[in-house]
C-alpha cells in the first residue's frame, strides 16, 4: 500500500481514537459531545476493518438506548457532559414515553437504519468470523425490532414505505427538500418554548440552518413530546410527515443485510426478505417521477413529490431499488454539471444540492457541500449497477479530500475546502473503508512459482478451427473490424468499462467473429495501408483477443489465474503465432520489453518485426484492455476517430483514481503502467508532462508543471480482478 495512505490511515484511526469515550465515540470534539445514531454505523464499518471488538462495542453501546417499541433514537446522551448541545434531555423530555429506556437518556426521534449494514461489514472483515456470531446473535433481534417499529409504526398504508416525522431524522437536516415542508408550518415564535441554539458557538452561521428553520425544529419536538411520543397521536396532528428516498433506501439496503444475517445465523429471512421488495418497488414506483425523471420525496400531508433536486434522490441506487431504466436516466443526471460530471474538472463529485440552482450554497451544511457518507453509499450504489468508471471518480474524490483538507464535516463543492467540525468521525471511518477496500495492499506473490506454472502450459492457439470465413482475403480486416464494433454494441458495456462474457459466449456474434479468425492464418498484415488502420486494426484484435482468451479459457475471477495468460495465448496470423505480448510489446511498443522481460518479444531476425506499427504512441496503453479493473475500459477503436478516442481513453484515465495528485504532501500516486513503462512517456519528467496535459484540474496541472522535479513518486496496487458485467 502506498506509504501516504499508510500516512492517512493511522491519522484517520488517530481521530477515532480520540474521539472515543470508552464506551461510543463522538461524532467530533466539540460540536457533537454525544452519541449519535447512523454516525455509530458508519463508525463502526470504519473499525471493522481493524479492530472488531471496538466496532462491535460503537453498537452495543448505541442498541442499549433502544426502546422498548424498537425505535433507535438519534442521540444516546452522555450524562457527564450536559450543557454544550442543544437541544438536550431537558428539551426532549423522551421520558414522557411509556416506551423510553429508564438506565439512559434519550432523544425522542430517530436516524436512517445504516446498522445492519455496518453488522454485515463487521462480519465480513472479521479475523475470525466464528469469534463475531455470538454478537450477530446478539444484535439480530435488536436490529429486527428497529426495522419493525419503522413498519409497524411509521408505515401507515401498509405500503413499504415509511416516513419521518422531524428533518433531523432524514440526517439531512436543511436540506433544500424540507423548505417547503417547513414553510407551511405557521409559527408563533412568542409561543415557541425557549432555546438557545449552541451550534453557533462552535461553526460559523453561514455553515448551519437558519434561525427561522430552528424554530420549527423547536415546534416539531415541542409537539411530540406533548403527545407524550405516542406515534398514533403525532401522526394524526404532525405538519411534517415525509416520505424520504435516503432514509427508504437505506432500510431497503439494511433489509438485505438483515436477510444475510439470518442466514449466517440460522433465522427465518422470510420477513426481512419481504422487506427487501416491498419497499423497493414501493421507492420505484411512488417516488418516481416520470415527468422530471427523479426519485423525490412525498409529503403525507399535502400528498405530492417534493421536488428538490438533492443527491438523496440517487439513493435508490444504493438500494438496488431503481429498475435498469431508472438507473440509468439517474446516472444521466448524476453525471452532468448540475452534480459535477466526470473529468469536469473544477469540482468534487457529488455535491448534495443542483450546483445550477439559484439557492445553491457551497458553504451551507446539507444545500451544497459534499459529504463524505452519502458519497460512500453513492460509490457502492453506482457499483451496484456497474457504473464503475464514475464510482472510480468518487472514490478519488473521497480519497482527496481528507488527504488534502483534513477530515472535516463536509467539503465545499468546487475547491474542496473543509468545513464543519474537524477530525469528524464517520469522515475518518469511511476513508479508512475506501482504502482497505479499494486499495488494500497487494498481497505478496510467489512470483516464482507462477513463472514455473507458465513454463510448464503448453501454447493456445484459439482459431485452429476448420471453417473458413465467407469474406475475399481481401476483405478480412474489414469485416473483422465489422464483427468486433458488432460485439461491442452487443456485449460491452463501454460506459462502465465491463464485458457480458456469459451473453457473449453462447451468442451467434461471438460464433461469426471466431470464423472470422480463421481467415487470419493466411492474412498479410501488411496489406493494411496506413498508419490509422494498422493501429486500429492490432488494438481492435488485442482487445478482442483477452475477450476470446477469457471465453475460451474459462477465467471466472482474474487472467492470472491461467499460468503465461499473456504469452501462450494466441492468435496465428500470417503464418505466424502472435500472443497478447507479442502485439502489445513488439507490434505496438516498437518491440520493447515488457515488465519483468529482460528483452522485447521479437529477435532480430523475426519476420513479425517488419508489421511493427511505427512510431509507438503510449496513449496505447489507455486504449489496450486486459480484462482486469485497473486497465483501461474495453471499446471499439475506428480507424477514422481513432486519435481523438485515444486522447479521450488517455484523459479518462488519468482524471480516474490511478493518478492522484496531493499538493500539499508533495506527492503523486500512479497507476503502475506509469512505472512499468516509463520509458514510454520519456522517463519520469516525461510522465509528469503526459499527466498535466490531461489533467482536468487547472490547479493540479499547474502545481504538477512547477513542482514536478521534487515530488514523491508512490505506485498504487494494480486491480486484476476481471471486469465482468454483471456479477
Amino acid at each position: 500500500m502506498p506509504r501516504i495512505f499508510d500516512k492517512y490511515l493511522d491519522r484517520a484511526k488517530g481521530v477515532l481514537r480520540n474521539n472515543w469515550t470508552g464506551s461510543y465515540t463522538k461524532p467530533s470534539p466539540n460540536l457533537y459531545p454525544h452519541q449519535w445514531n447512523w454516525d455509530s454505523g458508519f463508525i463502526a464499518i470504519g473499525k471493522s476493518h481493524y479492530d472488531t471488538r471496538a466496532a462491535i462495542a460503537e453498537l452495543d453501546s448505541l442498541f442499549a438506548g433502544q426502546w422498548a417499541n424498537g425505535m433507535l433514537p438519534q442521540i444516546i446522551f452522555n450524562p457527564e457532559v450536559l450543557g454544550h448541545y442543544f437541544p438536550e434531555p431537558d428539551f426532549w423530555q423522551a421520558d414522557r414515553s411509556p416506551h423510553c429506556p429508564r438506565d439512559r437518556i434519550t432523544s425522542g426521534i430517530t436516524m436512517p437504519p445504516i446498522h445492519a449494514v455496518a453488522v454485515e461489514h463487521i462480519y465480513d472483515h472479521a479475523t475470525q468470523r466464528k469469534d463475531v456470531l455470538p454478537f450477530l446473535r446478539r444484535i439480530y433481534p435488536r436490529l429486527l425490532s428497529l426495522h419493525q417499529y419503522l413498519y409497524r409504526e411509521r408505515d401507515p398504508m401498509d405500503e413499504g414505505l415509511v416516513y419521518i416525522r422531524h428533518p433531523w431524522e432524514s440526517g439531512v437536516d436543511n436540506s433544500p427538500a424540507w423548505d417547503g415542508s417547513l414553510k407551511a408550518i405557521p409559527v408563533d415564535r412568542h409561543a415557541l418554548p425557549s432555546y438557545s441554539r449552541r451550534d453557533l458557538d462552535h461553526v460559523s452561521a453561514e455553515m448551519r440552518p437558519s434561525d427561522d428553520d430552528y424554530d420549527r425544529y423547536v415546534y416539531l419536538v415541542d409537539l411530540f413530546r406533548n403527545r407524550d411520543y405516542n406515534e398514533t397521536a403525532i401522526r394524526e396532528e404532525s405538519p411534517f410527515l415525509i416520505q424520504d428516498p435516503l432514509f427508504n433506501s437505506i432500510l431497503c439496503r439494511a433489509n438485505r443485510s438483515l436477510v444475510r444475517i439470518a442466514d449466517i445465523i440460522g433465522e427465518s429471512a422470510d420477513l426481512p426478505r419481504s422487506w427487501v421488495e416491498r419497499t423497493a418497488e414501493a421507492i420505484r414506483t411512488k417516488l418516481w417521477c416520470p415527468d422530471s425523471r427523479m426519485f423525490y420525496p412525498l409529503d403525507l400531508v399535502t400528498g405530492t413529490l417534493i421536488h428538490a433536486e438533492t443527491s438523496s434522490g440517487f439513493l435508490p441506487l444504493f438500494a438496488g431499488a431503481a429498475t435498469r431504466e431508472q438507473a440509468d436516466i439517474l446516472y444521466g443526471r448524476l453525471n452532468s454539471v448540475s452534480f459535477c460530471s466526470l473529468h469536469q474538472g473544477n469540482c468534487y463529485t457529488i455535491p448534495n444540492y443542483d450546483t445550477r440552482k439559484e439557492d445553491f450554497d457551497r458553504t451551507n451544511y446539507w444545500r451544497g457541500p459534499v459529504w463524505i457518507n452519502i458519497n460512500w453509499m453513492l460509490t457502492h450504489g453506482l457499483k451496484r449497477y456497474g457504473y464503475t468508471l464514475k464510482a472510480d471518480s468518487l472514490r478519488r474524490d473521497l480519497l482527496q479530500l481528507p488527504i488534502r483538507f483534513g477530515f472535516r464535516e463536509y467539503f465545499d463543492s468546487f475547491s474542496g475546502r473543509g468545513y464543519g467540525s474537524e477530525d469528524f468521525s464517520w469522515t475518518a471511518a469511511l476513508f479508512i473503508d475506501l482504502v482497505e477496500e479499494f486499495y488494500r495492499e497487494d498481497r505478496p506473490r510467489r512470483r516464482a512459482k507462477k513463472i514455473l506454472r507458465s513454463l510448464m502450459t503448453p501454447g493456445r492457439t484459439l482459431n485452429s478451427g476448420t471453417e473458413e470465413p465467407s469474406c475475399p482475403p481481401g476483405e478480412l480486416a474489414g469485416e473483422l473490424m465489422k464483427s468486433i464494433r458488432s460485439m461491442r454494441d452487443s456485449f460491452y458495456d463501454t460506459e462502465r468499462g465491463l464485458v457480458d462474457y456469459e451473453a457473449l459466449k453462447g451468442s451467434d456474434r461471438f460464433r461469426d467473429y471466431r470464423v472470422l479468425t480463421n481467415g487470419l492464418r493466411d492474412f498479410d498484415p501488411g496489406n493494411l495501408r496506413g498508419h490509422t488502420d494498422r493501429l486500429a486494426f492490432w488494438v481492435n484484435l488485442y482487445n478482442t483477443l483477452v475477450v476470446d482468451a477469457i471465453v475460451s479459457t474459462g477465467v471466472q475471477r482474474s487472467v492470472l489465474t491461467y499460468p503465461g495468460f499473456f504469452h501462450k495465448i494466441s492468435y496465428a496470423i500470417g503464418g505466424r503465432n502472435f500472443s497478447l505480448d507479442d502485439v502489445e510489446h513488439g507490434i505496438l511498443r516498437g518491440n520493447r520489453r515488457g515488465p519483468f522481460y529482460p528483452f522485447g518479444p521479437f529477435r532480430p531476425w523475426d519476420r513479425r518485426k517488419k508489421w511493427m506499427v511505427e512510431e509507438p504512441d503510449p496513449r496505447v496503453h489507455f486504449a489496450l484492455v486486459c480484462g482486469s479493473r485497473s486497465c483501461a475500459p474495453i471499446d471499439y477503436y475506428d480507424p477514422a476517430r481513432i486519435d481523438l478516442q485515444m486522447d479521450e481513453a488517455a484523459r479518462a484515465f488519468v482524471n480516474s483514481s490511478e493518478v492522484l495528485v496531493f499538493p500539499e504532501e508533495g506527492r503523486v500516486l500512479l497507476s503502475e503502467i506509469f512505472r512499468w513503462y516509463a520509458g514510454d512517456f520519456g522517463g519520469r519528467s516525461g510522465v509528469i508532462d503526459f499527466i498535466s496535459r490531461y489533467l482536468a484540474e487547472d490547479e493540479t496541472r499547474d502545481f504538477l508543471l512547477h513542482r514536478g522535479k521534487h515530488l514523491e513518486f508512490e505506485y498504487l496496487f494494480y486491480d486484476w480482478d476481471l471486469n465482468r458485467w454483471g456479477r
